[in-house]
């Protein structure tokens, strides 16, 4: 029984998504910008994570500043990442170093003060920052933590849509494979299958009696047109 060429594909197209595997974190199907660990009472800052934090910043006796935001913790000189930062719009990053450092194995809840001396290197460094040379006292409360990112570090294999573009190969790969195999069983007697005539593609009774060329082809074909390839006149029958 010929199956339609277009029926085959549409077949083939379903069985091959059937069984390709769509429980991966980017998945065509499933789309998540940002995986995280479960953060629990106990769960402590690391970098990578987004935290709520309220400082006051002293300058001497003298308060400075005074804040509270959406923190993403990781050096002040590195940009936020995209998905991070469209998860959060308002995401901040550490003021200083110092800063940075001080936050780090902080719970929810917990307050505790923190000294950042100039001499250090981890205050503000810049020369044009309004407070360059200065030691900085802090207040610190960390209100919350938003995301724990850190179990997940960012991979190629992370990037969005790639496994469906990896899939999207591997059935082009596949299709090809499948009627390279199907065209070679056209005249070959692949997996121990009869072969098949080179004309109809019916089963063949024999085969071309040049040795050298040994196409099969069924009476009917062989007899109405001799051998195509090498125009023989000699068709030897194939033992069964």
């Amino acid at each position: 029984m010929n199956v339609p060429f277009s029926k085959r594909i549409k077949l083939f197209l379903f069985l091959t998504l059937l069984v390709y595997p769509t429980s991966t974190s980017y998945s065509f199907l499933y789309i998540i910008p940002i995986e995280a660990l479960e953060v629990t009472p106990n769960t402590t800052v690391e970098l990578k994570d987004v935290v709520i934090v309220n400082y006051t910043l002293y300058i001497g006796t003298d308060i400075i500043d005074k804040q509270e935001g959406i923190v993403y913790v990781e050096d002040p000189d590195d940009p936020v990442p995209g998905e991070i930062l469209g998860e959060f719009p308002d995401i901040r990053v550490p003021p200083n170093i110092g800063f940075l450092e001080g936050i780090l194995g902080m719970r929810a809840n917990e307050t505790k003060t923190l000294e950042v001396l100039f001499s250090s290197g981890k205050a503000f460094n810049n020369f044009t920052d309004p407070l360059y040379g200065e030691d900085l006292f802090y207040q610190i409360r960390l209100k919350e933590i938003l995301l724990d990112a850190t179990i997940l570090p960012f991979t190629i294999f992370n990037i969005p849509f790639l496994d469906f573009l990896i899939g999207i190969i591997v059935i082009v790969i596949l299709i090809i494979i499948f009627f390279r195999v199907q065209r070679y069983t056209q005249s070959h007697n692949l997996f121990g299958l009869k072969p098949k005539c080179y004309i109809c593609h019916q089963y063949a009774e024999g085969k071309c009696g040049n040795p050298a060329c040994n196409t099969r082809y069924c009476k009917s074909c062989f007899r109405e047109k001799g051998c195509l390839i090498c125009q023989s006149n000699t068709l030897v029958s194939i033992k069964p």
